[in-house]
């Protein structure tokens, strides 16, 4: 196991705090709560104010789901799914083999480890590929359909080129040396932050 203090391909949040804050944020909104779920929807954008714009990406799946929500039931919900996709946010910018040494130090198995930050790495590749056509877009003028034309070719492309080769990005399996660092001050506010939020999420009174 190495320990690093800095490394320039490193996550923003150390991966093991991270993972149990985000658990821990995950299970909050299972209360359905709206409040939590606002609290929640804070916590994420405030930890990752830089790269809200990354949530653009989800606008069209939030819109269909509130329309749906609305025709069919289900409204109370909307704020619950929205705070889940934001916690997508945490994922933008994690190092996946730091990803991979927190999940194998949890005991998680490397294959399943390995095939998470796979997955990881794919949608940071989509959002950074959502965000390049849409600086395109702003440039070129297209409209919004040919913006998920193109991001869907994208991702087609880039899923077949993953299939291809699991080790195009340099990930290692069964890695001999783990890559971990020392939480700091943003790290342990965040766990604590979302420990709270957990905790609050069992309060006996209602949601508002």
């Amino acid at each position: 196991m190495r320990y690093s203090n800095s490394a320039t391909t490193s996550s923003r949040f150390e991966p093991r705090t991270l993972l149990i804050s985000v658990l821990l944020l995950s299970l909050s909104l299972t209360s359905f709560k709206p409040s939590i779920a606002l609290i929640v929807l804070v916590v994420s954008t405030t930890f990752n104010i830089k790269k809200i714009g990354a949530f653009k990406a989800f606008l069209p799946v939030v819109l269909s789901y509130l329309a749906l929500s609305t025709i069919f039931g289900g409204i109370q919900k909307f704020p619950t799914f929205v705070s889940l996709i934001s916690l997508s946010l945490f994922l933008t910018d994690v190092n996946v083999e730091e990803l991979i040494s927190a999940l194998t130090f949890f005991k998680i198995p490397p294959k399943f480890a390995y095939s998470i930050a796979v997955s990881v790495r794919f949608f940071q590749n989509v959002l950074r590929d959502f965000e390049d056509l849409r600086h395109l877009k702003r440039f070129e003028g297209f409209g919004h359909l040919e913006l998920l034309k193109r991001l869907t070719n994208l991702v087609v492309l880039k899923a077949i080129a993953m299939a291809e080769s699991m080790e195009s990005r340099g990930i290692k399996l069964n890695r001999g040396v783990r890559i971990l660092r020392r939480p700091k001050k943003m790290d342990i506010v965040l766990l604590l932050i979302s420990f709270s939020v957990f905790i609050l999420s069992f309060d006996a009174g209602t949601g508002i």
